[in-house]
């Protein structure tokens, strides 16, 4: 069973895929004989991405604006007095990771959004002297209230300006659902106290702008983490580690991704990608200061002053699932902290409980059986000995599950699929997944092949309704056996439910 990325937006899409069948946009095996064969620098794997169509992938390359393929422009290195570091790695800066988990933009050209948020977060943690800040902020607010679209994507330098002008609201106020369902989202499905919770960069600047010059973003690198532009082709999708040149495949599309390091005895950019962590290496990866995909040609670095101190709420976070009695915890880097007091919010907006305890790095208990079940959001503030406020933290939701939730699951063939006659191309199922006071934390889908072998694919956002494509033209032909699981699992518990299982045959 794998899950397709990390905290804290639990997004994939459902492509049910094989990996050794006609169709697929990369022959992994074919291409790592080439790689062998010209002593590349990398090497290819099986993911998720391997087994789209072609039309499949363009659709997430949303960068709008490419760099040139025809003529590039190359500051030679070292042609400054600068001394810089043979290598930099914000993953491991001083010893401590300050960069933002890995994100997955599933089924939609919200890339810009990714990689701006992805910046954005870790310029915050860099800027408050806090790696685990835990900003976690909204990719859907940026993108929808952009103008981007996941049909057509969106552009690095609006992105910015939004960041300037507007600024973006944390994940809690509106959660990412592009990348499950491959629609749009309207600007106004945000929180009612979107005003009160938005955050913005004091500037933005651009090291490079359409020329290649390593030197100068090293040298931005030393201040934070920059967000780029790449041309993607096919053999990209299968990247699994080292450091990557494009050899073949066809011209997808561009895609916007960030840099947060490089190494010159590699001679490479350290790259974030917004694919989840089974692209790649666990979700990062390194491109070539000689690649073509014009990675670097175009950065942009995001300007925040300095924080005199900050607040971090540790537990919970982003779909926590919790029952019973449990622990929250939160870190301050304000100097004269005294103490931390923490808030939790009802659906109304208003406060329904409070806690405090003393130190800038502490706990209080929460009996969360004196609440309903349902979905609440938490925040942490910063106290000094006066009892004044000197910080607030982002706000983060969870939910509480005490009561056993009575679950039900269940999926047709959606439009004119018929699960009793002969299947063949891309097919969709329609499921319902009901559970009373909180959604199920996990779907499951679950198919067995002619030769018994059973394959998984999950998707960490569950909703009422949902709709999941199964692409049948890259499986071979039989008799297949197919069910689907849901599950919700807290701190202390976890229940599941199992559709019956279906027989269909597959006749492409």
């Amino acid at each position: 069973m794998k899950t397709f990325l990390l905290n804290p937006l639990f997004i994939v899409v459902l492509f049910i895929t094989s990996s050794s069948w006609a169709g697929s946009l990369v022959n992994v095996s074919t291409l790592n004989k080439t790689l062998q064969k010209q002593k590349a620098t990398w090497v290819a794997k099986e993911n998720w991405l391997t087994q789209l169509s072609k039309s499949e992938a363009k659709r997430m390359m949303g960068l709008r604006k490419t760099p040139p393929l025809d003529v590039q422009f190359v500051v030679p290195l070292s042609m400054t007095q600068d001394t810089l570091p043979p290598s930099l790695d914000w993953r491991n800066k001083d010893g401590r990771n300050w960069v933002s988990p890995i994100l997955n933009q599933g089924n939609c050209g919200s890339c810009v959004a990714f990689a701006a948020i992805g910046v954005m977060e870790t310029q915050l943690n860099i800027s408050s002297l806090l790696p685990n800040l835990n900003i976690r902020l909204s990719p859907q607010h940026l993108f929808s209230c952009g103008d981007g679209a996941c049909n057509y994507g969106w552009m690095p330098e609006s992105a910015a300006s939004q960041l300037v002008r507007t600024g973006v609201t944390d994940e809690a106020c509106m959660p990412y659902t592009s990348g499950a369902s491959g629609k749009d989202v309207a600007c106004q499905a945000s929180c009612s106290d979107l005003s009160q919770r938005i955050y913005k960069i004091s500037d933005y600047n651009s090291p490079t702008e359409s020329t290649m010059d390593v030197d100068a973003i090293k040298r931005a690198l030393q201040k934070g983490p920059l967000m780029t532009s790449l041309n993607v082709y096919a053999d990209f999708m299968s990247y699994a580690g080292g450091v990557y040149k494009h050899v073949s495949g066809d011209y997808l599309g561009g895609h916007a991704i960030s840099i947060v390091g490089y190494d010159d005895v590699s001679q490479s950019f350290i790259i974030r990608n917004s694919w989840g962590d089974s692209w790649g290496e666990e979700g990062f990866g390194h491109i070539s200061y000689e690649d073509t995909s014009g990675v670097g040609e175009a950065t942009w670095g995001f300007d925040i002053p300095t924080i005199g101190g900050a607040i971090s709420l540790t537990t919970p976070r982003d779909y926590t699932y919790m029952t019973g009695t449990v622990s929250l915890s939160a870190e301050s880097t304000f100097n004269n902290t005294d103490g931390i007091s923490y808030a939790i919010y009802g659906s109304n907006s208003q406060v329904i409980w409070s806690g405090v305890c003393q130190g800038p790095n502490c706990s209080v208990s929460l009996d969360s059986s004196k609440f309903q079940d349902g979905r609440y959001e938490i925040q942490a503030l910063a106290t000094n000995a006066h009892g004044d406020n000197l910080g607030a933290s982002t706000k983060q939701f969870f939910y509480i599950v005490n009561q056993t939730p009575e679950l039900k699951l269940s999926f047709t063939g959606l439009g004119r699929v018929d699960l009793s006659k002969p299947l063949k191309g891309r097919i969709e199922f329609s499921i319902s997944a009901q559970s009373s006071g909180v959604p199920m934390s996990s779907l499951e889908f679950h198919y067995k092949d002619p030769s018994g072998k059973e394959t998984v694919r999950v998707s960490n956002v569950v909703l009422d309704q949902m709709t999941t494509g199964w692409r049948t033209n890259l499986i071979p032909n039989g008799r297949y056996e197919i069910w689907m699981i849901g599950r919700l699992q807290s701190n202390s518990f976890g229940l599941s439910i199992e559709t019956s299982h279906s027989i269909v045959t597959i006749q492409n």
